[in-house]
């Protein structure tokens, strides 16, 4: 699950519970993060 808030903020989540937060500055930087399926979630900054 990828939500974003209307600051940039990231929030990943995964089914085995891990929870990443990553905050940006409105730079469009990607994040790419597994589950431990292997399912790879790739999110931006700006949404």
């Amino acid at each position: 699950v990828v939500s974003f808030t209307s600051i940039g903020v990231a929030v990943v989540s995964f089914s085995d519970g891990s929870v990443t937060v990553v905050s940006f500055s409105g730079v469009p930087v990607a994040v790419v993060s597994f589950t431990s399926i292997g399912v790879a979630v790739v999110s931006f900054s700006d949404g």
